[in-house]
């Protein structure tokens, strides 16, 4: 369970990291989409990096099983900062679109809020399985979780198209 919540959570921030860093068009955006959360425009730039930096570090540190707690709480402080930031601009009736993954135009909603959630959820998971797990996975155990971990990581991404087909009127 821990290897899956620690995966899946990596290849999420991963997904992240590269939907910012596409191009320039796509870093420019997201540096945007900060500004719209109330941060300073002289300060954009390096909250902007300080996210994807953050992002990569919890990243790293998560898929190493000696670091793999410091990674996580990284991880969950990411996302409950995340978390707070966007219920407040979604309070605010704030109409900037969710840059997490970069291209998206979907305006901040619940979903958002909801889907940080969940997130945290898996980090709080993966955090007591990892502190309680007692040894290693075999190769077997880790290639099942491995793609169960993709799966999840997948889901996550495309939750704003996923919501989107299921709310369609």
């Amino acid at each position: 369970m821990s290897f899956i919540c620690r995966l899946s959570l990596a290849l999420v921030f991963l997904a992240a990291v590269a939907g910012k860093l596409r191009g320039r068009g796509d870093l420019a955006r997201f540096r945007a989409a900060v500004g719209e959360f109330g941060v300073a425009p002289r300060w954009s730039s390096a909250v902007s990096g300080a996210v994807i930096a953050g992002e990569l570090v919890s990243t790293s540190l998560m898929l190493i099983d000696a670091t793999a707690p410091v990674g996580l709480g990284l991880a969950a402080m990411l996302l409950a900062a995340f978390t707070g930031a966007i219920g407040s601009a979604v309070r605010r009736g704030a109409t900037t679109s969710c840059r997490c993954f970069g291209a998206s135009d979907q305006p901040l909603g619940v979903r958002h809020v909801v889907r940080n959630v969940i997130l945290l959820s898996v980090a709080a998971a993966g955090m007591a399985g990892t502190l309680l797990a007692s040894g290693g996975l075999d190769v077997t155990a880790m290639l099942l979780s491995g793609f169960v971990a993709v799966v999840l990581a997948t889901l996550v991404i495309a939750y704003d198209d996923l919501v989107a087909l299921i709310l369609v009127r």
